[in-house]
């Protein structure tokens, strides 16, 4: 039987997968002085963004499962970065909200995924950066 002819290093996954796990561990060590998790930082960055969100547009957002989502959510509640509050237009529906603390919180966060991203695109021209995350977006949006 003939081997098939595929070479590892050429392989987009590969590489996308090699640079997942690196910027992961660069933001966990930033996340660590917080005592937080990537995940938790995704969940405090999409409240921000988005204000006030249902927990079924944290999963959108985050890519996670609903149990664990609600775990994330009870977590950075009891840390006094969010806190749920009743929808106005469904009394069934809660909302989350970041706090002042949250928010605080969140923008250090922010400045230091900047550094990150910026440590990371140290060796790109600003147009290379420019055309690599356009790029993705396409990627993205294929998938």
């Amino acid at each position: 039987m003939e081997k098939q002819n595929f070479e590892l290093q050429k392989s987009l996954g590969y590489h996308f997968n090699i640079i997942f796990i690196n910027i992961k561990k660069s933001m966990e060590i930033k996340l660590k002085d917080y005592n937080l998790t990537h995940l938790q930082f995704s969940i405090l960055i999409n409240l921000y963004k988005n204000n006030v969100t249902t927990q079924k547009e944290l999963l959108k957002y985050t890519y996670g499962d609903e149990t664990s989502i609600t775990r994330l959510v009870d977590r950075l509640e009891s840390k006094g970065y969010l806190k749920r509050v009743q929808s106005s237009e469904d009394k069934r529906k809660k909302m989350f909200l970041l706090t002042e603390e949250g928010v605080i919180l969140t923008e250090e966060l922010i400045t230091s995924a900047k550094k990150v991203n910026s440590e990371i695109t140290a060796n790109l021209s600003k147009e290379e950066s420019t055309l690599l995350l356009e790029l993705l977006q396409k990627i993205d949006i294929s998938m």
